[in-house]
């Protein structure tokens, strides 16, 4: 699924596309999709989008009325967006429906907007949604959520305090959205090769020092790959105007098994960790 720099990339993008159109109508076609509707339609229709937001992996959709909309597209969600010529943006899991006739078979929401463009939310493996809870109550949906790798007021000592009990292994304790969102799988492990930190150690050793450098390495990674785009990785996403990201040329351990490490030349190693494919190098990430 894309990660945080995948959807903050189609957040910027969003933002300048759908801010200040006002919606027409609203066509559910899969009611797993849209949670809610048609309950919310009512006070949705006629909204403006003010803006588009992002905490954690979710989009934010912000309207003129007393609801907004929450979009989480999951493994294989996207949204495209159509104007009244028929010019296309979009972002998300790749799929023909780039290119094929709207709504296509794995339309699940579509939204006409007055101007006569739409927005179309197509998901093939249905599991990403749409809620739109009223704006009061938009907080509560990340009630368990911890802050956002990007949050300016993240700190060493908060990181500190949440691995002091944990037992876990520090990559799947940076992962833990409870604790941070946005270090997914592939920036966890590039990470911790950065600052040499082996991934299977445990969350509550990590020093002080440790964690500040790989703090300031996170964010810094996460704000280099939503420069260029995000990562394509096995063509798992594209971008907002339907093009790959640009990351996926800075990798330095994720995907590169059994290849060599660009500082020491030995090969790269693959583990299991939490389900997911960890990389390191055992050599630079003895600690």
């Amino acid at each position: 699924m894309p990660e945080l720099p995948e959807v903050e990339s189609i957040r910027r993008k969003l933002n300048q596309i759908l801010s200040n159109r006002q919606i027409k109508n609203i066509e559910v076609r899969r009611d797993k999709s849209f949670l809610a509707f048609p309950t919310a339609s009512a006070e949705i229709l006629n909204n403006k989008v003010v803006e588009v937001k992002r905490r954690a992996k979710i989009l934010q959709i912000v309207l003129s009325g007393q609801r907004d909309l929450l979009v989480h597209l999951k493994m294989t969600g996207q949204l495209i967006f159509v104007d009244k010529d028929g010019q296309r943006a979009g972002g998300g899991h790749p799929s023909a429906d780039w290119i094929n006739e709207l709504p296509g078979k794995h339309t699940r929401v579509i939204f006409e907007f007055k101007d006569g463009s739409r927005l179309f939310f197509n998901d093939m493996r249905v599991f990403g949604w749409i809620r739109s809870p009223l704006k009061k109550d938009v907080d509560q949906e990340f009630v368990n959520y911890g802050p956002d790798i990007d949050d300016p007021n993240l700190t060493v000592d908060y990181l500190l305090n949440a691995a002091k009990r944990r037992q876990i292994p520090i990559k799947q304790f940076i992962m833990d959205n409870a604790v941070i969102c946005g270090v997914g799988n592939i920036y966890a492990s590039e990470s911790l090769f950065v600052t040499g930190i082996n991934p299977t150690k445990s969350a509550k050793e990590i020093s002080k020092k440790e964690m500040t450098v790989l703090l300031e390495a996170m964010q810094k990674i996460i704000a280099h790959s939503t420069q260029l785009g995000g990562t394509t990785f096995d063509g798992k996403y594209v971008g907002v105007d339907g093009f790959a990201g640009g990351f996926q040329k800075e990798l330095k351990v994720y995907g590169r098994d059994e290849q060599s490490c660009f500082k020491c030349g030995t090969l790269i190693s693959k583990i299991k960790q939490g389900g997911r494919g960890t990389f390191f190098c055992s050599t630079c990430q003895k600690n």
